[in-house]
This record gives C-alpha cells, structure tokens and sequence, in this order.
C-alpha cells in the first residue's frame, strides 16, 4: 500500500461515487488500492472490483468530494 494518505478521507470510494460523503462509510485499509498515485480505501471486496469496472469511478468520487 502507498504511504499517501487515503482519498476522501478514508472514506469507501465506490460509495463515494455512487452518493455523498455523508452516505459513505469508511473503508478499511485491508480493501485499498493504489491507483495513478492515489490511495482508497473501500468497505469490501466487491465495492473495490466495481469501482475499477465502473469507468468514471474516481472522477465521480472526487466530484461528489468536492461537493461536501
């Protein structure tokens, strides 16, 4: 795992880019990924794969971050 703090404040990213921070839990490290630099968490397995299925995951998710 990176040494980069977690996007989205630790928060699952999938969740994220499916609803609004205050709908998302937080994510746990033991499901993460590093992607482009960037570190997230997600609540589970399944949130991880579908996030990297998903095209447009990650700008949904910083979208709906900015947005808080």
């Amino acid at each position: 795992m990176s040494e980069s703090a977690p996007e989205f404040g630790g928060k699952c990213a999938f969740a994220m880019s499916v609803a609004s921070a205050a709908k998302a839990p937080d994510g746990k490290p033991k499901y993460s990924l590093v992607k482009d630099g960037k570190t997230y968490f997600f609540f589970g397995a399944v949130p991880k794969l579908l996030f990297q299925a998903i095209p447009g995951s990650a700008a949904r998710a910083q979208a709906h971050w900015a947005a808080k």
